[in-house]
């Protein structure tokens, strides 16, 4: 009853890869235990959904194996393109209350039937300009869509404890690392085919988007212009084979691709000052497989005029020098973003 809560394991399955992290709760501070990714094959996902299940599986088995990972108990994210997360504002009451009037007026927060999904929900905050009101954040998700993904999991032989929401497995990452201040701080993800944003002010996360931007685009582009493979376009953008393509035409690829990635986030936090006039966004943290495009995080602080730093959110944690190069953990380290904030989890939370 009174046994001691242990970290869960960090379970990312992205579009492009699979990452898994352990870590030890220490007294001085977080040990980095053991880490890595595999990448997913090509069909593995059709259009960012689960095409082949199965391979997702093996993949997971595999990598597991690789680094010799003992426990099943995970903690794994579902993406925030798959939730419906509203804020409401509610009279302040006790939480047996609010569980009570939940319970009976749901159906009127949430647009779906409410027998189909699982809703999840959590006090936020007074509101400053109304005392006796208080913010309530509601995640609801399609109990179909949370299921497929549990049952892809286990068959992959781990035990999935915690399903969590990419936004928020990223806040919890950054808060672990930095700590949440009087800044108002914007989180942007960038994986293989989506982006997500969180913006946090006074310790609250106030504002999640999804942002239909990613390093595929990049692979795309260069597979349509050069008649690459879809591995030969994924050496090139990493710079293996640049040597074969004219540079110019490979920069404006870049450049095009990266404008667009710009626009799109300038549109996301401008649809947050819409709503939150009086919060300016002192720094941007980008993070995922795609933050290391060589002159990103200086684009888009020229910008979008608001300071920006690449978010390594290994970097602050304890690890065994003689086990892990330092070197690869802050190269590989802004990948691993989502998964360290689901390790994070502990057994015995939910």
């Amino acid at each position: 009853m009174f046994g001691k809560k242990e970290n869960l394991l960090g379970l990312d399955i992205g579009t492009h890869s699979v990452k898994l992290i352990q870590l030890d709760a220490k007294s001085t501070g977080l040990k980095l235990v053991n880490f890595g990714l595999a990448p997913l094959p090509d069909e593995a996902f059709d259009e960012g959904r689960v095409n082949r299940p199965d391979l997702i599986a093996d993949t997971i088995k595999r990598l597991a194996a690789h680094l010799k990972i003992k426990g099943k108990s995970v903690a794994v994210s579902i993406s925030g393109y798959e939730v419906m997360i509203k804020k409401i504002e509610l009279p302040a009451m006790t939480e047996l209350e609010l569980d009570n009037r939940m319970h009976a007026e749901l159906g009127q927060y949430i647009p779906y039937n409410i027998e189909e999904v699982d809703v999840d929900y959590q006090v936020m905050a007074p509101v400053k300009e109304r005392p006796n009101q208080m913010e309530v954040l509601l995640v609801a998700a399609k109990k179909e869509s949370v299921n497929d993904f549990v049952g892809l999991v286990k068959s992959s032989g781990m035990d999935p404890v915690v399903v969590d929401v990419d936004f928020y497995a990223l806040s919890n990452a950054f808060e672990t690392t930095y700590g949440f201040g009087t800044e108002s701080v914007a989180l942007l993800d960038i994986g293989s085919n989506k982006a997500i944003m969180s913006i946090i002010a006074n310790g609250v996360p106030v504002f999640t988007r999804g942002i239909s931007i990613g390093g595929n685009q990049i692979n795309e582009r260069i597979r349509e212009q050069f008649g690459a493979s879809t591995v030969d376009a994924e050496r090139i953008k990493l710079g293996e084979m640049s040597d074969s393509i004219p540079r110019q035409e490979l920069e404006d690829i870049f450049i095009s691709v990266v404008q667009s990635w710009v626009g799109e986030s300038r549109r996301a936090i401008d649809f947050y000052y819409s709503n939150y006039p009086d919060r300016k966004i002192d720094k941007l943290y980008i993070s995922g497989g795609s933050c290391r495009l060589p002159g990103l995080d200086r684009v888009l602080q020229e910008t979008l005029d608001v300071k920006v730093e690449i978010f390594n959110p290994l970097s602050r944690l304890e690890f065994d020098s003689q086990a892990f190069d330092g070197e690869y953990i802050d190269y590989i380290g802004p990948q691993m973003a989502i998964a360290l904030g689901l390790a994070l989890r502990k057994t015995k939370e939910i």
